[in-house]
């Protein structure tokens, strides 16, 4: 239920607000000054009942009252020049309009109060201005200068010992870098936060980090740790009465247990919370609880109680004013009946949630409810319309990308789940009616969102997307039905009101829904009548720009893209000559697959696998990635030439290691690997020979904490890299860092006047966590991933190989955005291309295999041209098809921190007898440029 999903809440804790927000029990010494007057005397009383009372209206909530009371103190402690409460009443006054959520406006006035503070030496104060400030900017997204105004506030708070408000600023530390994703750091500035407040028995603030804690958890889907936490939070705020806490734990319980699918558990833990909230008249709290409990019962298929609830929270949100929430309860209310088949019910609730959403602009809210709308007409059998409204979603979508950085904090957090989903049930309708270059476009943007959703970074594939197209039809039915639902509104506020246009406007929404109505049977008829003649009517440019330059690069290349879906697979074929065609592979849903990607890898892993079992499996995934009339097309033509651009489950697949039942697929083509093609370049190459080739040559071989030494390394540097002209081996000149040597500045200071980048070295990469992430530099430190793109000049590098264990594969979710994650960090800094690895690599394999693709690559002239897809393959069947090699016994694989769950890792055995298993040679793949 997609719906429900995007407008599930997970509260933090309700004294979080307090911690990110300073409470507001200042005391100030209000005695008159030195050789003060009566009369600044009275005045200074007077000052004082106008703050006290502008406190209160801001306690009872009357925000705009509370500033003009401000204001009015202020005034008169600015006459008799008390600058200790003038500054005071500035951050209060900041802090009034930081409610409001005018952070301008709140900005100025703590900036104002910051000065004053610093002048009078009143350290206090401005430790907790500078703590208030970072929250604006928090509030903002704007999470560098967040950290910056934080690390003050805390120098400051820990220099005058002020252990409360040094708690409260490692708390808002936690909470900055749980929302960049660094959730280790989260844990750790959590977790000090909790051990001052524990020590000082403030159990109400204990209680809220341990909820904060349980929060960090959920997000890393350690969802029994998170209950431990929560439970713990709930003991301590049930002890002190704090209902309101209290109340938002028991919420988080049940969110956690509804993502342990444990629904009926979830339901009692928000029966619990919406007792407790409801007990204290807090509405908005109850409003939440209340649309999640819907969802449970909508899942568990009890669709009445379902609808009691949502109706119960839609009503709360009217009755508090809370639009965004209203809209969200109508479109909660348009998927249940959507579930019942009550269609004519399910579009006039979606209608009423879009004109809401529109509104407030409300736009990652109004792309579900367009979605859902898509999803409702596709049920009902109307794919031509589901089309238009799925495509305005994936616009609104690409839209909200390019300028996600100027949301604020609860719009971003509101556009966190994932929209791939939209994606994909387009680019399945669209194949179904045979829109092959339309459905392309979409697998192309659907590769860049998962890329963005997965990294986090609203840049990642570029700032710049294209809109997908719409005919004049289209184009038209969006904008009818946007009238309707204008109209629709119109008409509901006049039936509220018996105005006088009543049956005006009645007639008006006839007409109106009579061209709608004769609109889309002219989109169906078009639609169905031009597909017959011309399928590329849409755009016939769509497979130009890069897709066409991928595969008219060189000749002899195909284009291959699967769709996974839930219960069908979907194969793309381009050629050059714009030449494209799809594939059905029905009844080859995504668990089948899964299940049968799963049992390949464990397989490949396990370098004694039984070797009959592992060729079966690869060619049943053979059968299923390319179909048999794509075979017939790769015989009868010459190809030799693979580009894959995966999805889903298929990217744990090395497409080279699967069988066609007489040969491995590397045996026949040449493979290679592209996140997109609009973040594929195809226009440049290595140069011929080696001495334009300059290598910097990275590598770690001694043992680090953590870590096993890697022996093999040092022979794998020397040979790929000579030093100088007297060096007696080495194939490429350039320069090579080794251990203690490689750190930071090696890296960052000798890019330029290299063309390739090789760092052998063991890497983690955390799926959904890039910082942390990271490749270990050779002194021990490490370097986390999203710091490769800050270095300057990585875009002068072509090529980047590394050589380290499960670099483009982590622990996961098992979907594979991961394995675009490592590669795209370099790809977005301008490399070429990435050869990565994805399993734990045998290090005496990797080295014969690196020495052996370099001295192939290194055969490449300008009248024999060597791709490096082409030294690839050769360096991989060098080891296909090696005799017996007996190596020193060596315990050590390129190994990392294991993370479980995960695709059935295991360690080499200590001896082997070949290489030809697909284990040593399948592991490294080529993403980007092949050329």
């Amino acid at each position: 239920m997609r719906s429900h999903s995007n407008h599930l809440c997970l509260i933090t804790a309700t004294l979080l607000l307090s911690l990110i927000y300073p409470l507001f029990a200042f005391t100030f010494d209000f005695k008159p000054l030195i050789a003060q007057a009566h009369t600044s005397q009275s005045q200074n009383v007077e000052a004082e009942k106008l703050y006290e009372e502008a406190t209160q209206q801001y306690r009872d909530r009357r925000y705009r009252e509370a500033i003009q009371t401000y204001q009015q103190a202020l005034a008169i402690y600015r006459q008799i020049n008390n600058h200790s409460a003038e500054g005071a009443t500035l951050h209060k006054i900041g802090a009034t309009y930081d409610r409001l959520g005018e952070y301008i406006e709140a900005l100025n006035f703590y900036q104002q109060a910051l000065a004053i503070r610093k002048e009078i030496g009143d350290n206090t104060g401005a430790g907790s201005t500078l703590n208030s400030i970072g929250a604006i900017y928090y509030q903002q997204g704007n999470y560098n200068q967040a950290l910056e105004f934080y690390q003050q506030a805390l120098a400051i708070r820990q220099e005058l010992g002020d252990r409360i408000g040094e708690g409260r600023t490692l708390n808002n530390l936690g909470l900055l870098y749980e929302n960049q994703g660094q959730y280790s750091k989260a844990l750790e500035f959590y977790k000090q936060a909790l051990a001052i407040f524990q020590i000082l028995k403030k159990c109400r603030e204990e209680g809220s980090i341990l909820n904060n804690l349980g929060g960090v958890y959920t997000q890393l889907g350690q969802y029994e740790q998170a209950l431990s936490y929560y439970q713990q939070a709930l003991v301590i705020l049930r002890e002190i009465n704090d209902y309101r806490g209290e109340g938002a734990t028991l919420h988080n319980i049940g969110f956690t247990y509804s993502q342990l699918e444990k629904y009926s558990q979830a339901l009692d833990f928000y029966q619990q919370a919406l007792a407790t909230r409801q007990r204290i008249a807090h509405k908005a709290g109850a409003a939440v609880t209340l649309n999640n409990q819907g969802f449970i019962y909508n899942k568990l298929g009890k669709y009445s109680q379902a609808l009691q609830s949502l109706e119960q929270a839609l009503a709360l949100f009217q009755k508090i004013g809370d639009r965004a929430g209203e809209g969200n309860a109508f479109d909660s209310i348009g998927t249940v009946y959507k579930n019942l088949n009550n269609y004519d019910k399910s579009l006039e609730f979606y209608q009423q949630s879009l004109a809401i959403h529109r509104e407030i602009s409300a736009r990652p809210a109004e792309r579900t409810t367009l979605s859902n709308i898509g999803a409702l007409l596709e049920k009902q059998n109307q794919p031509e319309l589901a089309i238009v409204f799925y495509k305005e979603s994936i616009n609104i979508t690409e839209a909200i990308r390019q300028d996600l950085n100027t949301l604020t904090l609860e719009e971003q957090k509101t556009y966190t789940e994932t929209v791939a989903d939209t994606y994909r049930r387009l680019a399945d309708l669209l194949l179904s009616q045979g829109r092959i270059l339309e459905a392309q476009q979409v697998l192309e943007l659907l590769k860049v969102q998962e890329l963005r959703d997965f990294t986090r970074d609203t840049r990642a594939g570029g700032k710049e997307t294209s809109d997908i197209t719409t005919n004049p039809t289209e184009a038209e039915i969006l904008q009818i039905h946007g009238t309707l639902i204008a109209l629709g509104q119109k008409i509901e506020q006049c039936q509220q009101t018996q105005c006088e246009q009543k049956s005006q406007l009645l007639d008006q929404r006839e007409v109106i829904a009579k061209e709608f109505e004769d609109t889309v049977r002219s989109l169906e008829q078009e639609t169905r009548s031009r597909l017959a003649t011309d399928k590329t009517f849409l755009d016939p440019t769509i497979l130009g720009g890069n897709a066409e330059e991928i595969v008219s690069a060189q000749p002899g290349t195909i284009l291959i893209y699967p769709l996974v879906l839930e219960d069908k697979l979907w194969i793309l074929w381009a050629a050059s000559g714009g030449i494209t065609k799809s594939i059905e592979v029905p009844e080859v849903g995504m668990r089948q697959l899964s299940e049968t990607v799963v049992k390949f890898r464990q397989l490949l892993q396990n370098p004694k696998s039984d070797i009959t079992e592992l060729k079966a499996t690869g060619k049943q995934l053979y059968d299923w990635l390319i179909p048999e009339s794509l075979q017939k097309e790769l015989k009868e033509n010459p190809i030799q030439n693979l580009i894959f651009s995966l999805d889903h489950v298929t990217r744990y697949i090395p497409m080279g290691a699967v069988f066609d039942g007489e040969n491995y697929l590397v045996e026949n083509y040449n493979i290679s690997t592209i996140i997109s093609a609009n973040l594929t370049q195809m226009g440049d190459r290595l140069p011929p020979g080696t001495e334009n080739n300059p290598v910097l040559a990275l590598g770690l071989s001694d043992a680090v904490a953590g870590f096993n030494p890697l022996p093999n390394v040092p022979a794998e540097l020397d040979a790929i890299v000579r030093q100088s002209s007297s060096d007696p081996i080495g194939i490429y000149p350039g320069l090579e860092f080794l251990n203690k040597a490689f750190d930071y500045k090696a890296l960052r200071d000798n890019l330029a006047g290299h063309l390739i980048l090789h760092i052998a070295t063991h890497g983690q990469f955390v799926p959904g966590s890039a910082y942390e992430s990271y490749l270990l530099l050779g002194n021990g430190e490490k370097l986390p991933i999203p710091d490769i793109q800050t270095l300057r000049d990585l875009g002068k590098i072509h090529l980047v190989v590394l050589s380290a264990c499960e670099t483009a594969l982590g622990d996961t979710g098992q979907d594979g955005t991961e394995i675009a994650g490592l590669s795209s960090y370099f790809i977005n800094g301008g490399v070429q291309a990435v050869m990565a690895s994805l399993w734990r690599v045998d290090d005496e394999s990797t080295r014969l295999l690196m020495e052996q693709f370099y001295n192939n690559l290194s055969k490449n002239t300008i009248k024999s041209p060597v791709t490096k897809a082409q030294a690839l393959r050769q360096a991989q069947l060098s080891l296909m098809k090696s005799e017996r090699i007996t190596i020193t016994n060596n315990t050590d694989s390129r190994a990392t921190v294991e993370v479980k769950p995960r695709l059935g890792s295991q360690s080499a055995t200590t001896t082997k007898s070949d290489f030809s298993h697909p284990y040593y040679w399948a592991p490294f793949i080529l993403i980007g440029n092949s050329l």
